[in-house]
C-alpha cells in the first residue's frame, strides 16, 4: 500500500480527490488518542463515500463496512482504550469480495473522490487523532464497480408492523442489515419474482454466521445471491422486501450491486 491522504481528525470531515491510477483496494484508517474517560467506537466513524463522475459508488457508514470485511476477510483493526489510543481501518474493495482480480481505475479525464464525515470527533471525544487514506498500487483492469450503498427502511408507523418496498437497482449480489434482532422478525426477499429469502431473522443470522465461518456471532446479517462465485448469476432487475417489525425503530438496510463496465475494462487496459 500506499498513502494518498491524511488530514486532522479535528477537521470533522475531508474531501480527497483521488489521484489517477489503478487499485485494488483502498483503506481508510482512523487513529490518536481519546480525552480522559472517553472511548472511541466503530459508531463514532462516521460517512465514507466514494464518487466517481458524480455517481456514488460505496457510500455508508464505517461500522458498517467494518462488518462486512470481518464476514468476508477475517479480522481488520478496530482497537479503542477509555482515554487512551484508539485504531479503526476501514477496507474499501475493488471487486466483489471473492475477487481479488478487478481495480479500481480513475483515469485522468474523471473526477473521482471520497468524502468522509465524521463529526463525532470533537475535541470531547478525542485529544488527537488523523485519518489516512491508503491504496494498494493495482495492475489489472476495472471489469465493474461494486457498489456498496444503504437503504434504510422506515419504520414510520413506530411500532409493530408490516413494511414492503423495493431497492431501485439493477445486479443486486447482496443485502447486509445491521442488528436486525432487535427490531424484525420475520422477513422476505424477493429477487427478479423469485423468493430467495424467507424466515424467522434468528435462523438466517445462524445461517449468514456459518455461511462465512464465523468464530463467534455477528451482529450483520449478509444474503448473498451468488454463493456459486459467477458474477453474470448477478445479473438482475428488480428487487423488493418485506420486514416485519417487532416495534419501533428504523433498519439499517445496505446492498452490494454489481455495475458492469465493458468500456471501462477496455480502457483500464492501457492504464
Amino acid at each position: 500500500m500506499r498513502q494518498l491522504w491524511a488530514e486532522n481528525l479535528s477537521a470533522l470531515s475531508t474531501n480527497y480527490n483521488i489521484e489517477p491510477g489503478k487499485y485494488e483496494f483502498i483503506l481508510v484508517r482512523y487513529a490518536g488518542v481519546a480525552q480522559s474517560g472517553k472511548t472511541v467506537a466503530l459508531t463514532d466513524l462516521g460517512n465514507i463515500r466514494l464518487n466517481n463522475n458524480s455517481n456514488d459508488k460505496i457510500n455508508l457508514d464505517g461500522e458498517a463496512l467494518s462488518l462486512m470485511a470481518d464476514n468476508y476477510g477475517g479480522y481488520v483493526e478496530a482497537t479503542s482504550a477509555a482515554g487512551g489510543a484508539f485504531a479503526f481501518s476501514i477496507f474499501l474493495p475493488a471487486g466483489y469480495w471473492f475477487d481479488p482480480k478487478n481495480n479500481f481505475w480513475f483515469s485522468k479525464n474523471e473526477q473521482g473522490y471520497m468524502a468522509l464525515q465524521y463529526g463525532n470527533f470533537d475535541a470531547t471525544l478525542i485529544a488527537s487523532g488523523n485519518v489516512t487514506i491508503y491504496g494498494k498500487p493495482g495492475v489489472g483492469v476495472q471489469s465493474y464497480w461494486h457498489k456498496i450503498l444503504s437503504k434504510q427502511v422506515v419504520n414510520s408507523a413506530g411500532a409493530s408492523g408490516v413494511i414492503t418496498d423495493i431497492i431501485p437497482d439493477k445486479n443486486i449480489i447482496s443485502v447486509y442489515l445491521k442488528d436486525p434482532a432487535s427490531l424484525i422478525d420475520n422477513f422476505t426477499l424477493i429477487r427478479d419474482g423469485q423468493t430467495v429469502v424467507q424466515g424467522a431473522i434468528g435462523a438466517e443470522l445462524a445461517y449468514s454466521n456459518w455461511i462465512h465461518q464465523l468464530e463467534s456471532a455477528s451482529t450483520l446479517y449478509i444474503s448473498e445471491f451468488v454463493q456459486n462465485k459467477n458474477l453474470v448469476n448477478a445479473l438482475s432487475n428488480n428487487f423488493s422486501y418485506q420486514y416485519i417489525f417487532t416495534g419501533s425503530g428504523n433498519l439499517e438496510q445496505y446492498y452490494s450491486s454489481i455495475e458492469f463496465t465493458p468500456d471501462r475494462q477496455k480502457a483500464s487496459l492501457g492504464g
